[in-house]
């Protein structure tokens, strides 16, 4: 048995019903099977459906779309046993509650993707290493603009980029004569291609392993590793570079003075030698800011550290290491999030997003994240809580258990009116049955 419940943009339960087969239309008109009322939502926007005992939802040719789970949904989505769907400005929560025992007519789910029964592309060598996406649809295109079923924003991918056809396990990716080419496995994407496990794809400049969904993918595996041996040379290479440097100055300088004319400024004649350990200096924080810039926190940190090695205690090379750790780390602490909202464990995922420090990128990104995680929080106390007050036989441990989630869906959102009448129904009776708590107080 399924059960669609409806949330408002205020994030109040506005509709809630249950079913095991048929075909409800979604829309605005009043004559679609549920109807939401808002500018947002088109006049028939999407439907939602059984077939062969499993979920789906197809978007009717929407203006605004449908999106599943943070994707957009290009042709049908596959809901699995729990799934959030965004429509205008509603959230639809479907969960699949499965009978067990006589004894237990429900069966406590998490808003998670059912996304093992696909394949995956998993990012790889830049700050979002480790962003998932399930390959769920027939064709999976993947482009630059909103209305491909993978959306990447980097200027290195053309509107429509690729594309990648499911038929059962088998997957095949087709480049749509893109500006900056696919490449499979370091070689240029001809024709069609079946992928395998393990197989690198790169779209423009951003880089995916094609994985089986139910695995876990250890992106540092993947990482570049050309810039690290040059940053750890010892001090001995230090003073070669520094005695190279020197002399390569010297020369050039006597060579300059020879050569030209007695009037030459003396801007010029001071120029910095490419070669010389301050060249190489400028160099190295070029590339660094300009990883920088890209996003791309490993090679950031590989440069600053590299020209903090041809010399150490320059600021603007601190500067850059501080900066890039600092970015390199959020990163880290997003992909892990992510990850754990992705199984389902959210309260870990909350505590890990919290940590990610304010003003770097993957602070930013982690708003929505932290949003969904704590929204899916709130749902899952409320709906346990629910749960057992509905259960006539509920012990008194039971019931404070119960208190216990509603407070903690109340700290996480404080005007929930649902959770505030719960809890004040819930306090009288703990109270006539002389069960000791700790009143809720805002």
């Amino acid at each position: 048995m399924f059960t669609l419940t409806v949330e408002d943009s205020n994030t109040q339960i506005v509709d809630q019903f249950s079913f095991d087969h048929g075909s409800y239309v979604i829309g605005r008109l009043d004559e679609c099977d549920i109807v939401l009322p808002s500018t947002s939502v088109s006049r028939q926007h999407a439907r939602i459906f059984i077939e062969n005992g499993r979920c789906f939802i197809e978007d009717m040719g929407s203006a605004n779309g449908v999106i599943v789970d943070g994707q957009r949904v290009i042709q049908r989505r596959d809901l699995g046993t729990a799934s959030q769907i965004r429509v205008g400005d509603f959230y639809l929560y479907v969960e699949f509650k499965a009978q067990q025992d006589a004894s237990q007519s429900v069966l406590n789910t998490l808003f998670i993707s059912d996304s093992s029964d696909h394949h995956k592309l998993v990012r790889i060598n830049d700050a979002f290493a480790g962003e998932e996406f399930s390959l769920s649809e027939i064709e999976n295109t993947i482009g630059r603009t909103d209305e491909n079923f993978i959306l990447l924003s980097d200027s290195s991918i053309s509107r429509r980029h690729a594309k990648i056809i499911r038929s059962g396990n088998s997957y095949t990716v087709v480049d749509l004569e893109s500006s900056n080419g696919t490449r499979l496995n370091g070689k240029p994407l001809r024709g069609a291609r079946t992928l395998e496990p393990s197989d690198v794809v790169e779209f423009g400049d951003i880089q995916f392993v094609f994985a089986e969904g139910g695995e876990i993918v250890n992106v540092a595996a993947y990482a570049p590793q050309k810039v690290a041996a040059r940053s750890g040379n010892s001090a001995n290479n230090m003073l070669a570079y520094l005695a190279l440097g020197v002399g390569v100055v010297v020369a050039a300088s006597v060579i300059y003075f020879v050569m030209q004319p007695n009037d030459v400024p003396t801007s010029q004649v001071n120029a910095v030698a490419p070669d010389s350990v301050e060249g190489r200096v400028a160099a190295a924080l070029r590339a660094g800011n300009d990883n920088l810039r890209r996003h791309e926190w490993p090679g950031a940190l590989s440069f600053a550290n590299e020209a903090l090695a041809l010399a150490p205690g320059n600021q603007e090379a601190q500067e850059l290491q501080d900066r890039a750790y600092r970015e390199q780390k959020a990163a880290e602490l997003l992909r892990q999030g992510e990850e754990f909202s992705a199984q389902g464990r959210h309260e870990q995922a909350r505590s890990i997003l919290l940590d990610i420090a304010e003003g770097t990128v993957a602070h930013e990104r982690s708003k929505s994240i932290l949003a969904h995680v704590e929204k899916t929080l709130v749902y899952n106390l409320k709906n346990e809580a629910s749960r057992t007050m509905k259960n006539k036989r509920a012990t008194s441990e039971e019931l404070a258990k119960a208190h216990y989630s509603l407070s903690r869906a109340l700290s996480l959102s404080p005007s929930d009116a649902e959770a505030l009448q719960e809890i004040e129904k819930l306090e009288a009776t703990l109270k006539k049955k002389k069960v000791d708590f700790k009143p809720y107080a805002p």
